[in-house]
């Protein structure tokens, strides 16, 4: 079993955890998940030789393994997916296959698309739990369809901005972490790593740009009461300590 592969099954085994409808336990889960894939992309990062000679070669289009595969992809299924590829190096991006179906992919280098698909799994299921246990009406009545697209778009998009803020916590201390001595240890350190990381981004972005041949997305048209509360579910939801 190789390192990635230990990642993704402690990351797994963590999500787990986390079986029932709370939003706070959720978003724990989820923040803590992020928190191990980011210090294990960045320590790799700082060992790794030649980073940046090893990284346009590793970038793959992830067709082969759409994180959906339906007649229509949903819209805030398309909002989480771009986010969570965002935070992880990788690209989202949607494939039409004639008129009644679609494929939701990421493209990437093969160990960052693993840390989307392993929070996208989760985090799908727990989103569509959320939304029917906020979406209900005074009486027992459920929202309609468009309240609870709505909520789980801005649900995703809250979750994605605290996992971000996990992702800066983690840079932080790994940088901390490496400053053995004086000052300019510390920013040696900051400068190899985020020098691979760009040259990561970088290749990812030429790869986009030269093979997938992306067309702007559509705007997309939301209820603003079920965006908001889906924004406030996820904005509240409390970060590991």
């Amino acid at each position: 079993m190789t390192a990635s592969d230990k990642l993704l099954d402690r990351v797994r085994k963590l999500l787990a955890l986390a079986t029932s409808p709370n939003v706070h336990e959720a978003a724990a889960a989820a923040a803590a998940a992020q928190a191990l894939i980011t210090r294990h992309r960045l320590q790799a990062l700082l060992d790794r030789a030649a980073a940046e000679e090893q990284a346009a070669a590793e970038v793959d289009d992830g067709r082969d393994r759409p994180l959906e595969d339906a007649r229509k992809i949903r819209k805030w299924k398309a909002v989480l997916a771009a986010g969570l590829a965002d935070a992880n190096g990788c690209r989202a991006y949607t494939v039409s296959l004639g008129r009644r179906r679609q494929l939701l992919c990421v493209a990437g280098h093969r160990d960052d698309q693993d840390a989307v698909h392993a929070l996208w799994d989760w985090l799908v299921k727990r989103l569509e739990w959320l939304s029917a246990t906020h979406g209900t009406l005074p009486g027992g009545q459920s929202q309609d369809r468009d309240w609870h697209e709505s909520f789980r778009i801005g649900a995703a998009d809250a979750v994605v901005t605290r996992l971000r803020a996990v992702q800066e916590e983690e840079r932080a201390a790994l940088i901390e972490a490496q400053a053995q001595g004086p000052d300019d240890g510390r920013q040696t350190a900051l400068a190899r790593m985020d020098g691979a990381l760009a040259a990561r981004g970088e290749a990812v972005d030429r790869f986009a740009e030269e093979e997938l041949h992306l067309k702007k997305g559509r705007g997309i048209t939301v209820r603003l009461d079920g965006l908001e509360a889906g924004r406030k579910a996820g904005a509240s939801m409390p970060l590991p300590e």
